[in-house]
């Protein structure tokens, strides 16, 4: 039942055409990227980034809104659009539960979460080697760690975005609404880390990959997995609630 329900998910996913596009629009920025870094090696940001740790500067822009926006749209293309237009009903009509149902959404929402972090790890990597040659793998043991630590909040992010697309009514609140609370925390983030640390799992999309500097300690990793840990059996556990209450 899961297996042909993930099918559906997917053969949907594959119509929007979106996914072709977000390859597309994320190519050429980081071609941009690497535009920038070559032409103002001088300037501070740029020649840091410049060579070796080209791939955490493209890591750094897909966590910052892009990613997560991306989700947040593919979360309201399968949950919040097809809620007010009733879809949610008909699967239980051939023997399906509304819980088989959003695992197979969830499950196939993780799916592509991985494969746009790949793409982004792989194009970043190939991009940068067509600039500076085998420099762009001078810090691999910097960014590497980096990109594993990162997937942890990536998980938890989809397990959020799909919690709040069950409470959004169509695809603009959804939309509206995952922008508001991205932009938030990424002040929240930035002014406030110290305190956001042991509360926002967002926070370690930031911290896992340097972003402004952030130095990556063992401590801050550990309190980094418990919390996205925590966050994501909440959410996991009010997911299963709301899909229990929504008719």
């Amino acid at each position: 039942m899961i297996t042909g329900l993930l099918r559906i998910q997917f053969a949907r996913i594959k119509r929007q055409k979106i996914l072709y596009l977000y390859f597309a629009v994320m190519a050429v920025m980081f071609v941009s990227k690497a535009l920038q870094c070559m032409k103002n090696p001088g300037e501070d940001a740029m020649g840091y980034y410049a060579g070796g740790r080209f791939p955490t500067f493209c890591m750094q822009t897909y966590i910052d809104i892009i990613g997560p926006l991306f989700l947040s749209f593919i979360c309201a293309v399968l949950i919040s659009g097809e809620r007010v237009n009733g879809m949610l009903k008909q699967p239980l009509l051939s023997g399906a539960s509304k819980k088989q149902l959003l695992t197979a959404k969830t499950v196939s929402i993780l799916a592509v979460a991985g494969i746009c972090f790949l793409f982004v790890v792989l194009s970043s990597a190939g991009i940068g080697f067509w600039f500076w040659g085998s420099h762009v793998f001078g810090y691999a043991r910097e960014y590497l760690p980096q990109m594993l630590l990162l997937i942890v909040p990536q998980i938890t992010m989809v397990l959020f975005m799909v919690f709040l697309s069950l409470h959004m009514s169509n695809i603009p609140s959804m939309m509206c609404a995952s922008l508001i609370i991205l932009l938030v925390n990424n002040l929240f983030s930035q002014f406030f880390g110290d305190y956001a640390a042991f509360v926002d799992f967002m926070y370690y999309l930031y911290a896992f990959s340097g972003y402004n500097g952030i130095e990556l300690k063992s401590g801050s990793i550990v309190l980094g997995i418990l919390v996205n840990l925590v966050t994501g059996i909440v959410l996991v556990c009010g997911i299963d609630r709301r899909i229990k209450n929504l008719l």
